[in-house]
């Protein structure tokens, strides 16, 4: 950083003492405007051209984003964090329903992506006591209501 401002220092100092000498040959009228224009223009390329010199050498890591690895990481695990979200709140709804009509039962649900990508209860399965047995065609129901899903996707598992 330093080396960098003695280069602006320098660059500018020099830039100074050759507008200053060419201000005093010219002397005055629409030469000298003419001069002082160049002269600023000077100035401010002895000012910038350093920073930018920094910018394409020094600093190209830091204006890099993350690699394409990266960024694929970090979707996947916001579409697991998502699928696990999803499936916990159906599932949790699903078993309050389910005390709701008298049924003592446990729900898990899987989530899966169909063919167009669109996220989606890929598998439920239910840990039922073996008291509802009797009314299973009435849990069952209320499963496939619930969540959508078709009685190929579901497992009924007794306790």
């Amino acid at each position: 950083m330093t080396e960098l401002l003695h280069t602006i220092l320098l660059r500018v100092t020099l830039a100074g003492v050759a507008s200053a000498v060419a201000l005093r040959v010219v002397g005055g009228g629409a030469l000298r405007e003419i001069v002082k224009l160049a002269a600023g223009l000077l100035m401010l390329l002895a000012l910038l051209q350093p920073l930018a010199a920094l910018r394409l050498t020094g600093w190209d890591g830091i204006w890099e984003g993350a690699s394409q690895v990266d960024v694929d990481a970090i979707q996947a695990q916001n579409a697991q964090t998502a699928m696990s979200t999803v499936a916990s709140s159906i599932a949790d709804a699903l078993e309050r329903s389910a005390q709701e009509q008298g049924f003592d039962c446990t729900v898990h649900v899987t989530m899966e992506n169909d063919a167009d990508g669109i996220l989606q209860v890929g598998r439920v399965t239910v840990y039922y006591q073996s008291t509802d047995a009797a009314r299973l065609d009435e849990l069952k129901t209320l499963v496939s209501e619930g969540c959508g899903v078709d009685a190929d996707r579901q497992e009924w598992i007794a306790q």
